[in-house]
Formats: structure tokens, sequence, C-alpha cells
């Protein structure tokens, strides 16, 4: 399913929706590169115009919001038969609620001066949430995949899947992708990207539309979006999901010039010193 098949559904959803809802370096080694299936990729633009304000110290002046459902999407190749779907099944996105989502989303929103509110006349945006998985061409080498799949068909897939994900990196997804030289040559100059895109990847889409032009005006109008995602490779969507978040919030509201990659942070348990509590007392 395609991202710009979505934006009928998101344009019903502001017409209709009352929202209430530098690293520190020195001369010794370097660390080494994150693994490319810890990568948060993360793609970002803003539209019309948009630019935070800041408040007279400043920081970013707080903007309020409503959110908007945009909708589950597995982008699942037609050329996979019927036998393959059990393949792409994957319990940890696939069951995952609305509610669940939004709460681990409200808090990177949060970091980045983007508070929930429950009073429309309040809200500058609404922001609609897409979340889903790409079945990615590299599935296909596997023995449980039965269907073959030749050079244009894979292009075609890998096209499709960089749309959505904002892998859009010099063009080189456009017309004539795996046709032609200089896309061959963008193959090699950006193999990682490709490699990525290859990948199945569990992915979000944050869509900030102006409320008041929405609710008031009945006009639909994109202020920015953010597309971020993480291979599906040793990872679990709903326990994956808040640190993918906190790597992408950087770029709410912003634009990030192209694809940029990121390790996502590692979950750590602080542990204190030890105290003694004496000795315990018989019973």
């Amino acid at each position: 399913m395609n991202i710009s098949r979505t934006k009928g559904a998101a344009a019903f959803l502001l017409l209709g929706l009352a929202a209430v809802v530098a690293l520190h370096g020195t001369a010794a080694a370097e660390e080494p590169p994150a693994p490319s299936d810890e990568l948060t990729a993360v793609s970002s633009k803003v539209f019309h115009g948009y630019k935070r304000a800041t408040l007279p110290d400043g920081s970013l002046r707080p903007e309020h919001y409503g959110l908007g459902i945009g909708g589950f999407m597995t982008r699942y190749p037609g050329v996979l038969e019927q036998s393959d779907a059990d393949f792409t099944r994957d319990d940890t996105v696939d069951n995952i609620t609305f509610a669940a989502l939004a709460k681990m989303i409200e808090g990177p929103l949060a970091t980045e001066k983007y508070l929930p509110t429950g009073e429309p006349r309040l809200a500058d945006l609404l922001i609609v949430i897409f979340w889903g998985r790409t079945i990615g061409t590299n599935a296909f080498a596997g023995s449980q995949i039965k269907s073959i799949l030749y050079g244009p068909d894979q292009d075609k897939i890998d096209s499709g899947n960089a749309e959505l994900l904002g892998f859009d990196s010099e063009g080189m997804f456009g017309d004539g992708f795996g046709n032609s030289i200089r896309s061959n040559i963008l193959k090699e100059v950006h193999s990682g990207v490709i490699d990525a895109v290859k990948d199945d990847r569990y992915f979000v889409i944050l869509q900030a539309y102006d409320f008041s032009a929405a609710w008031k005006g009945k006009k639909v109008r994109l202020l920015w979006e953010t597309r971020f995602s993480l291979s599906q490779r040793r990872h679990d969507f709903g326990k994956d999901l808040p640190r993918m978040a906190q790597v992408a919030a950087q770029y709410f509201g912003q634009d990030s010039h192209g694809l940029v990659q990121k390790p996502i942070p590692a979950g750590h348990v602080a542990v204190g010193p030890v105290k003694s509590l004496g000795p315990v007392p018989g019973k």
C-alpha cells in the first residue's frame, strides 16, 4: 500500500475528525559503526513555509495537537502467493493498537514541545499517524517464499518501498530505477541505502496538518511530515518503537535534507550503589 493512496483518507480525517485526542571525539580509536539493522532511518520535510516559533528566551513555543488515525499498512507485494501469507505475519506490529502507538509517540513529541490537547480551539496541529511494515525483496531469497522475482520485479518493489519509507536520496528511486547506467551507478554509490530498502522494515509516518485550516476553513494543509523506520531483523516493533521515535524526534517539524540514519539508543537499567538494610529481625 502506497502512502500517496492514503492522502484522500487523510483529507477525510481532517475534514470530519474532531481531534480530542556532535559527537565529542579524541585522537583515540573511533567506536565501530553500528550494524545496519541497528540504524533508524529518518526522512523529514516541511511544507507551506512551516517554521517553529520561539519564545523570548529562545526556547520553542509549545504547539498543541490532536491525533488522527492514518492506519496500519503492510506493503504487500502483489507477486506474493496466498500460500506465502503466513510468512509475512508479525504479531509485534500486526496486533499493536492505535492507543498503544499513540502513547509511545506522545513522549518523543513532548521533547520537541508538541503537546496533546482535547480542546479543538487550542489545537495547532492534527497529527495523523500511519504505521506498519514493508516486505523487502531480501525476503524472497529465503526458501519459505515460493514466488520467483526477476530483476525488474525487484526494482519495482524496492522503488515502492523507498517512496513509502522516504529513502529518496538523489532521486535514485525515481522513473527508470534499475534500467539506466546512472541508476546502476547510484546503486553502487548508495549500496547501504539499497540494502536497507531490501530488508523488511518497521515504519511510522507522522503527517502534521494545520488544524485551524481544517477545522474552520475545511482545507487540507500539510505542514510537516516525518517518516522513520528500522529493520525488522532482531527487533520487536512494540518494544523498539519508543527508541525509534526518540531518534526521529529531533527532526519533528524540521527538514532533514534527505535521509538520515542514526543508531537507536541502547536500553539500559541504572543500578545505584548497593546499600545494606542491616540485620533482618527474626520472626
